[in-house]
């Protein structure tokens, strides 16, 4: 009688040790096959496939960019701080007005005129004003200068425009004055990193991480512009370059 009431020690144990079993095992049963108990996998950093980076602009945010790309799957897709951008199209003629900045390669003479019109005007959306020599962007030994100009050859000019009339654009860089004359067959070019530019059905590549499919952050943004860039309607300036967020 009193071993049925008060169970043995070796009862006792073989309980406890059912109560320790019990809980792992519903543990392991409620756990996917393969994982540990009770941990939760964490989210993989995957990078986008470059097959799967091409498609079309949908959308243009402040600071980021809906993009419609492989099958039609929606990405929300913000640039890394250290991300390769490349925004390539071409510009209205309107765009080329008093303050926008520009880069053109002109042919100077010894007296620091430009002799011949400029084939290509390409806008960066800002830079640096600068004044660099193609190859030496020397002429014969000979060739007469005055002093304290530059040698004629080949330069490009990067800088902002101080005036327009008709087809002649004047460039102020320093202490020097460039007339250069813009032919209406001239290439009108736009390479930035502005990527606000862009507008729906404008195409992209696009590479970069995500750990949920649908929200990336790129590495590497290009996109080729479907319209020339026209000038913004309200501050009729080139738009500045937009500001990344990580």
């Amino acid at each position: 009688m009193g071993s049925f009431l008060r169970p043995s020690w070796l009862q006792m144990t073989a309980t406890i040790g059912i109560l320790l079993i019990l809980p792992q095992a519903q543990t392991q049963a409620q756990a996917p096959y393969g994982q540990a108990p009770y941990r939760s996998a964490a989210p993989q950093l995957r990078k986008l496939h470059p097959n799967d980076g091409r498609g079309t602009v949908e959308s243009v945010g402040q600071g980021m960019l809906r993009l419609r790309l492989k099958e039609g799957e929606l990405w929300h897709v913000v640039p890394a701080r250290t991300a390769t951008i490349e925004v390539v199209g071409t510009a209205s003629r309107e765009l080329l007005q008093p303050g926008q900045f520009i880069i053109c390669g002109v042919k100077i003479d010894e007296f620091g005129k430009v002799i011949e019109p400029a084939a290509r005007i390409t806008f960066p959306g800002g830079g640096v004003p600068s004044i660099v020599a193609g190859g030496l962007g020397l002429v014969d030994p000979g060739v007469k200068r005055i002093s304290g100009r530059r040698p004629a050859g080949s330069y490009m000019l990067a800088g902002n425009i101080q005036l327009v009339q008709d087809a002649v654009v004047t460039m102020q860089i320093g202490n020097e004055k460039f007339e250069i004359t813009v032919p209406a067959d001239a290439e009108l070019l736009v390479h930035t990193r502005n990527f606000s530019l862009a507008a729906p059905g404008d195409i992209v590549a696009v590479r970069g991480e995500y750990y949920q499919r649908g929200q990336l952050s790129a590495t590497l943004l290009k996109i080729t512009l479907a319209q020339p860039v026209m000038l913004p309607t309200k501050n009729k300036t080139f738009p500045t370059p937009a500001k990344l967020t990580p």
